[in-house]
């Protein structure tokens, strides 16, 4: 009996065996057909992929004004590139990594890979036809492809690696800058601007922003004299400073905006009132910062979701000096307007619209 069992167990194995091999033999077969339609043609990936929503948008006429412009992903794949075309190389996804809407009209529409790795890179254009690139050129392993005068519509784009399963991060560069290549582009010289120091421990914040405040008030030699019962008082300021507001907080309030270490306006306040408001009116984006005669920082960036000039209402205002910073949000150029110290009962500025 067992003798037998163990006979039939074995002719079992065998028969197995023989429809295994019979169905590998079909699947290689049909692949290879398979690779020579999708040579002829275009995988099924590709086809989904021309015909599926953009990632990307670029049009040279409209401005186009990150050119170039990176997309950061990781190249490489399991899907043998020379299956799309005998010409390509390496390994992709099955699906594009980006696929671009290209409108407008330019001389050419360059792409390339930068990375750390030795890569490749591959484009269906709207035509259906394949563009590939191994190395730009023997000393730079980066794949580069210029379609020259590129018609409109969706372009289609892997990012493959030399070696199957390898997976290069890097970044994607698409332009329309003959003078950009993957040769001299820098990506240091896309932002350009001095190193920072790296994040300082809250308490030495602390520190470093109660010293600036000591020198901004003992900078001041000339403050107003501010009565309660007087009229409203109206100073023309300009925001032009680069600090950040926070380096000169001594205490966890969220302020924000960029102004110089020497205070906007300074006065010294007498007298008692319920209220005394301080508010800026301006071309531009603006933030307040206000410190009382006890040291107390208050800040404002919009006085309302309608408006972006801000506010500061003080509640029964300590006699004393106040110093007041009159900040701007961008460093791009300086903020004009109008600081007004009131004792108007809800007073607001005037709009200045989103």
């Amino acid at each position: 009996m067992k003798t037998s069992g163990t006979v039939r167990a074995v002719a079992v194995l065998v028969i197995a065996a023989i429809a295994l091999l019979s169905i590998a033999a079909v699947a290689v077969a049909g692949r290879n057909q398979g690779v020579a339609a999708q040579a002829a043609t275009a995988t099924p990936a590709a086809e989904e992929a021309v015909s599926s929503d953009a990632f990307l948008s670029i049009n040279p006429q409209a401005g186009f004004p990150l050119d170039p412009f990176l997309v950061s992903l990781q190249g490489g794949g399991p899907v043998d590139a020379s299956t799309v075309s005998d010409q390509c190389t390496g390994f992709v996804a099955e699906a594009p990594a980006v696929t671009v809407d290209y409108q407008g009209e330019a001389d050419l529409l360059r792409a390339f890979f930068l990375s750390n790795g030795d890569t490749t890179l591959v484009v269906q254009t709207p035509d259906g036809d394949f563009l590939c690139n191994d190395d730009t050129h023997p000393l730079l392993l980066d794949p580069s492809i210029v379609v020259t005068a590129p018609v409109q519509g969706v372009y289609s784009v892997w990012v493959g690696s030399v070696a199957a399963q390898d997976l290069i991060p890097g970044f994607l560069v698409f332009t329309t800058k003959d003078t950009v290549t993957a040769g001299n582009l820098a990506l240091a010289d896309l932002v350009r601007r001095q190193p920072l120091p790296a994040t300082q421990p809250l308490r030495q914040r602390q520190i470093d922003a109660g010293q600036r405040l000591a020198e901004a008030l003992a900078a001041v030699e000339d403050a107003a004299a501010l009565e309660a019962g007087g009229d409203d008082v109206t100073v023309d300021v300009t925001a032009d400073g680069i600090l950040p507001m926070p380096e000169l907080l001594t205490n966890d309030a969220l302020c924000s905006g960029l102004v110089s270490l020497a205070p906007s306006y300074a006065f010294d306040w007498s007298g008692e009132t319920e209220t005394l408001s301080l508010f800026v009116e301006a071309d531009g984006d603006t933030t307040l910062l206000v410190r009382t005669p006890q040291g107390d920082l208050l800040c404002s960036d919009d006085a309302s979701a309608d408006t972006l000039n801000p506010l500061v209402a003080i509640a029964q205002p300590a006699e004393g000096r106040y110093l007041v910073w009159v900040g701007r949000i961008t460093p791009d150029e300086p903020v004009s307007g109008i600081l007004t110290i009131t004792e108007t009962a809800g007073a607001q500025p005037a709009a200045l619209q989103p």
